[in-house]
C-alpha cells in the first residue's frame, strides 16, 4: 500500500513558484514529470514520498517556475541582430533594412537564424514562442525548433494584399511574397496540418501582417479559418502613428473599431504592440476577450511605448489578456521575455506616476500564464500543476 509510484522525472528541493489558480510558492518545493506531463507539485518530502523518480534534479534552492511564453517574434531577422542602429526614422527602416534582408535569405539561413533564436530563448527561461508570420519557411523554423527541444507556433509566410497604403507595412517590396489577395488566400491555413499531432512541438496558427496591409476580404477569411481550426489570429496592429493614420484614412474610422465592426475581432485573436488606442477602441478590445502581445522594449526604440503612449497597464487592469514579446533582434535587442516583463512594470510606473501600477507579479502573469491563453495553449502550458 506505501509502494512508490514510477515517475521519469523529479525536479527537487527547487523555490518553485507554480504560477496556479492560487498562486501557490513551495520553498523547498518539487515538481514530478511522467512521461512529458506534471503529475505532482508540492513540497520535496511530498513528492519523494509518492513517487520514485528514474532521474532527478536537484535544483538547489533556485527557482523554478513555468516555462516563459513568447508571445511576438521574428526568429528568421536574427541573423541581422543590431545592424539597425537607433537614430533611423521609422519609415527608413523598411527600405534601408528589412527588404534588402529579408530578399537575401534563403532557407538554410531562415535555420541558422532561427536555431539561433531559440537557443536564445532558451537560455532565457522561454520555452515556448509564437512566430509572427515572417518566416518564408516555416519548415526550417519549426526544424530550429524541434532541434533546441522547445514549442514553437508558426503560420503562413507574409499573408497582406494592400498595396496603396505607402507608409504602411506592406510597402516591403519582397520577391517572395508580393502583397496578393489570390496568393494570400491560397496560402492561408497551409501550417496547419501541424495540429494533427497533439503531441507536437511545432504547431500551426493563422497570421496576417496587419498594420495596414490587409483587405477586409482577407481579415475575414483569416479569422474564419482561425475559428474552423481552433488556433488563434495573429497580426501586428496599431504599433506607430504612421500605421494607426494610415488604417484611420482607410476605413474613415479607428481600426479596433473597424475590425470589431467587420467581426474579425474575438477571444481568439492576439495582436500585437498595440500602442496607438484611443478613447473609442477601449470597449472592443475589452468586449472581444482578445489578447494583446505587448513589446515594451520594441516599442520604446520608436518613443511609442507604455511611457507615451500605450495604455497596456489600464487594459490589464480591466481584464484584457495582456502577454508579453520580444520582436526582433534589432527591436528587443534579445529574446528575453522576463526583461520585457520588467521593461512593461517600469514604463507603466512612468506614465501612471503609481508604482503599484504594475507589480512584479503582473510581469510574470504576463510573460506565463497569459502568454499560455494568448497562444491558444492554456490548458497545456503556463503553469506548474498536473495535467499540464
Amino acid at each position: 500500500m506505501n509502494a512508490k509510484s514510477p515517475i521519469d522525472l523529479a525536479v527537487v528541493h527547487g523555490y518553485v513558484v507554480t504560477m496556479d489558480g492560487d498562486r501557490r510558492v513551495f520553498r523547498d518545493g518539487a515538481v514530478a514529470v511522467a512521461g512529458r506531463d506534471i503529475v505532482a507539485v508540492g513540497t520535496t518530502a511530498e513528492v519523494l514520498a509518492a513517487y520514485e523518480p528514474a532521474r532527478t534534479i536537484d535544483a538547489r534552492g533556485g527557482v523554478v517556475h513555468p516555462g516563459f511564453v513568447e508571445t511576438h517574434t521574428h526568429v528568421t531577422y536574427h541573423l541581422g541582430r543590431a545592424a539597425v542602429p537607433d537614430t533611423l526614422e521609422f519609415h527608413e527602416i523598411e527600405p534601408r533594412f528589412f527588404q534588402p534582408y529579408l530578399n537575401a535569405l534563403d532557407d538554410d539561413d531562415e535555420h541558422a537564424s532561427a536555431l539561433l533564436a531559440c537557443f536564445e530563448m532558451v537560455r532565457n527561461g522561454t520555452t515556448c514562442f509564437l512566430e509572427a508570420g515572417t518566416a518564408f519557411s516555416p519548415a526550417a523554423v519549426a526544424a530550429a525548433a524541434e532541434a533546441i527541444g522547445m514549442r514553437g507556433l508558426v503560420a503562413d509566410p507574409f499573408l497582406w494584399d494592400v498595396t496603396e497604403n505607402e507608409d504602411g507595412y506592406s510597402a516591403l517590396g519582397l520577391d517572395r511574397a508580393p502583397a496578393d489577395t489570390r496568393r494570400a488566400l491560397d496560402l492561408l491555413g497551409n501550417e496547419l496540418w501541424r495540429n494533427r499531432d497533439p503531441d507536437a512541438l511545432v504547431r500551426g496558427h493563422i497570421a496576417v501582417q496587419g498594420m495596414g496591409s490587409a483587405t477586409d476580404e482577407l481579415e475575414r477569411a483569416a479569422k474564419a479559418a482561425a475559428d474552423a481550426a481552433g488556433v488563434v489570429l495573429n497580426q501586428h496592429q496599431s504599433y506607430y502613428q504612421v500605421d494607426a493614420a494610415g488604417d484611420d484614412a482607410r476605413h474613415g474610422r479607428h481600426p479596433l473599431v473597424h475590425l470589431h465592426d467587420i467581426g474579425v475581432l474575438g477571444d481568439n485573436c492576439v495582436f500585437a504592440h498595440m500602442n496607438i488606442v484611443r478613447d473609442d477602441e477601449v470597449a472592443p478590445i475589452v468586449d472581444s476577450g482578445m489578447s494583446i502581445a505587448w513589446c515594451p522594449a520594441a516599442s520604446m526604440t520608436w518613443a511609442v511605448g507604455g511611457t507615451l503612449h500605450g495604455r497596456h497597464a489600464e487594459l490589464y487592469h480591466r481584464g484584457v489578456n495582456v502577454a508579453l514579446g520580444s520582436d526582433s533582434s534589432n527591436w528587443g535587442y534579445r529574446f528575453d521575455v522576463g526583461l520585457q516583463g520588467y521593461l512593461a512594470v517600469l514604463t507603466a510606473r512612468e506614465r501612471s506616476g503609481d508604482r503599484t501600477a504594475l507589480v512584479a507579479e503582473d510581469a510574470l502573469t504576463m510573460a506565463t500564464v497569459n502568454g499560455a491563453r494568448a497562444v491558444g495553449l492554456a490548458d497545456r502550458i503556463g503553469s506548474l500543476e498536473p495535467g499540464k
